[in-house]
């Protein structure tokens, strides 16, 4: 029997943040691998001007906002900034204080030089962002269930929503499952660390389904929850020991979880990426001349990698400009070689 998680509802939650506002990251590419960010941001006025956004912006972003066109009585509001290279991003995004610093999402931008041509390649990875890995995640999701979930199947008719509903509750499980098992182990380890002959740390396994129970509430506020249960499961309030443990038992645990939380609570955004030159190679599925994009949500890099990769070719005409003069000098010293003869 399945349990509805509260972490399943907050799947539901993605999806009305999602419809309160549009948000697109676009990063246009120059030559010398200098670039520049625009961030913007379509909804009502309460929702446009918000600075909870996929990349931190401070004020050294220029920021401008108009009313939206279209007659839906919605703002667009859009934040712009140039970058010499990808290490000052780096160095911009390691600054951050919010909770998106958690994530490891570096970008690349290089160059190849071919003499007649010069390749661009960009590349921007979302690393794998679940923070409870203790059991493999593919003994629960199918590779079926991961299409699903990563938006390789439309859904075109109830079936398939409910496909898409059932492919979600089995990683909302999993990630019950994985972090039951991460309690048992810290629990049972400071059993251990304590060294009371009254407790036995082999005990703790007994009390699985118990304490998924109370993480399927996904409630973590009070980080000796777990060790108050156990006093009561076991009938031995020696446990009560664990909380002098320091640094505190399940301090560790806690800032996982309420990282898993606002990763799950994260708005999808659109991500296009404009290089010079021609596209000659990309992961992306949407292509428009110069510009690809990619769709970035949760379930896309919470159990695996999400790379976003683009290649393009760009001529350099000084190469032809040089090869032709040099072509043309040695027509020209045969033709005078010619004459002499």
């Amino acid at each position: 029997m399945k349990t509805r998680h509260l972490v399943f509802g907050l799947v539901i939650l993605i999806m009305a943040l999602s419809a309160c506002r549009e948000i697109t990251v676009r990063t246009t590419v120059n030559s010398d691998g200098s670039f520049t960010r625009t961030i913007s941001v379509s909804g009502d006025s309460a929702d446009a001007f918000k600075k909870e956004l996929p990349y931190p912006v401070d004020v050294s972003w220029a920021m401008t906002s108009k009313k939206d066109t279209s007659g839906k009585g919605k703002f667009i509001v859009t934040y712009t900034k140039q970058y010499k290279d990808c290490e000052q991003m780096k160095t911009e995004t390691q600054q951050d204080t919010s909770w998106l610093r958690q994530l490891v999402r570096p970008i690349e931008i290089r160059k190849r030089f071919g003499f007649f041509y010069s390749y661009i390649e960009y590349k921007e990875i979302y690393y794998a962002a679940n923070p409870f890995t203790d059991l493999p995640y593919k003994a629960y999701v199918t590779p079926e269930d991961f299409r699903w979930l990563m938006r390789k199947h439309s859904i075109q008719s109830p079936s398939d929503s409910i496909k898409m509903k059932d492919a979600e509750e089995k990683v909302m499980a999993y990630l019950v499952e994985s972090a039951t098992t991460e309690v048992e182990k810290i629990l049972a380890g400071g059993i251990r660390k304590l060294n009371d002959p009254h407790l036995d740390a082999k005990r703790v396994g007994e009390f699985h389904n118990k304490i998924k129970s109370a993480l399927s509430k996904w409630n973590f506020k009070d980080a000796g929850v777990f060790i108050d249960s156990l006093q009561i499961w076991t009938g031995n309030g020696t446990a009560d020991s664990l909380k002098k443990i320091q640094p505190p038992l399940l301090q560790e645990f806690n800032l996982k979880a309420k990282f898993l939380e606002n990763l799950l609570t994260m708005e999808d955004f659109h991500v296009e990426t404009d290089l010079p030159g021609l596209i000659t190679g990309t992961n992306s599925s949407a292509l428009s001349g110069n510009r690809v994009s990619w769709e970035v949500f949760p379930m896309g890099f919470l159990l695996e990698d999400y790379p976003m990769v683009v290649e393009s070719r760009v001529i350099n005409v000084w190469a032809f400009v040089l090869s032709g003069i040099i072509l043309l000098g040695l027509l020209s010293l045969l033709a005078v070689k010619s004459l002499k003869r």
